[in-house]
């Protein structure tokens, strides 16, 4: 895997609530209540939708 790929696995995703979404041309973000993200944004280079997730710490 490279330095920005990421692997969503849709399991860790169930039972998540959904406090807010972002959607612009070229991405959909999706912030759960836990602060775990999902990143869904197309890839211009590759031409291809990617996916990640994170959580913002702090």
């Amino acid at each position: 895997m490279g330095l920005n790929d990421f692997n969503v696995t849709p399991e860790k995703l169930i039972g998540k609530t959904v406090s807010d979404v972002a959607v612009t041309a070229n991405a959909v973000v999706i912030k759960f209540t836990d602060s775990t993200y999902l990143d869904i944004y197309l890839d211009n280079s590759a031409q291809t939708l990617k996916t990640s997730t994170n959580k913002l710490e702090g």
